[in-house]
C-alpha cells in the first residue's frame, strides 16, 4: 500500500530510482541479498533490513531520508546520487543541521567571485577539449566513462546555475579546476556545510594536501582529529 507519493520525491526522480533498482534486482536475480552483504560487510539479517528499508522507499511505504540515501548510494548511480541529495538538501530535514545548502541556486551556492572564476576555468576547459571533455575527465579522475559523464553533468549543472555545490560534488572537481581555485572552493563549502560520515575520509585528505593558513572544515570532528594526528606526525 503506497503511504507516502513517490517516497517524498518528484516522479521523475523515483521513477529514475526504482529503474535503477529493478536494473540491479535483475543481475542479482535471488541473490540480492548475499548482493549487500557482501557490499556492506554485514550478516543477514542486517542486509535484509537494509532490502526492506530499500524495498520501502522504491514502493513509496515511507519517503527517502538522508540516511537511506547514504545507505543506497553504492547501489544507484552517483548521477542519481546526486540529484537526490540535491533535492533532499532543499524539502527534506529531519533534524537541525548545522548548515544544509543554500536554497537560491544563483551562483551554485559560491560567493560570486568564486563562481566567476569556475565559469572561467570550465570555459577554458571545454574549449580546450571540445570534443573529448568526458575522455579527459577519465584521464584526470582515474574513472569510467559512466563515472566521467556523471561528473560532466555535475559540472553543467553548476556552471547554469541549476544545482548547488555540495561537499561531494567538490570532491568530483578535484584535479579537473587549478589547485589554488579548487582550495579556495573546498574551504568554502567544507565550512559551510554538513557532509555524510562516508566523506569524513576523503575530506580529511583533501584538507591535508591543499591545506592553507585557515582552518578548512575545522567544524567536523573527524577532521578535527585528522588534523591532530597530523600534526602530531610532523605534518
Amino acid at each position: 500500500m503506497k503511504r507516502f507519493e513517490y517516497a517524498g520525491l518528484t516522479k521523475e526522480l523515483h521513477q529514475r530510482l526504482a529503474l535503477e533498482f529493478s536494473e540491479l534486482k535483475e543481475q542479482h536475480h535471488r541473490t540480492f541479498t548475499k548482493h549487500i552483504m557482501e557490499t556492506k560487510q554485514c550478516d543477514r539479517l542486517q542486509a535484509k533490513r537494509y532490502c526492506t528499508r530499500f524495498d520501502n522507499v522504491i514502493k513509496e511505504r515511507s519517503k527517502l531520508s538522508p540516511v537511506t540515501l547514504d545507505d543506497m548510494r553504492e547501489y544507484i548511480t552517483d548521477g542519481l546520487a546526486d540529484d537526490l541529495q540535491d533535492y533532499l538538501s532543499e524539502h527534506y530535514f529531519s533534524r537541525p543541521v548545522k548548515c544544509r545548502p543554500d536554497t537560491n541556486k544563483k551562483n551554485a551556492g559560491l560567493p560570486e567571485e568564486l563562481f566567476k572564476q569556475y565559469c572561467e576555468e570550465i570555459d577554458s576547459l571545454k574549449a580546450k577539449y571540445p570534443n573529448s571533455f568526458t575522455s579527459y575527465i577519465m584521464e584526470v579522475r582515474g574513472c569510467s566513462y559512466n563515472e566521467a559523464n556523471n561528473i560532466r553533468t555535475a559540472i553543467n549543472t553548476l556552471y547554469t546555475e541549476i544545482g548547488i555545490l555540495t561537499p561531494r560534488k567538490v570532491i568530483q572537481l578535484e584535479g579537473l579546476l587549478s589547485r589554488e581555485l579548487f582550495s579556495k572552493i573546498a574551504k568554502y563549502v567544507f565550512n559551510k556545510y554538513e557532509w555524510p560520515d562516508s566523506l569524513d575520509s576523503e575530506v580529511d585528505r583533501i584538507y591535508l594536501e591543499y591545506r592553507t593558513k585557515d582552518n578548512l572544515g575545522w567544524n567536523k570532528e573527524s577532521v578535527k582529529k585528522s588534523l591532530y594526528k597530523a600534526i602530531s606526525m610532523g605534518l
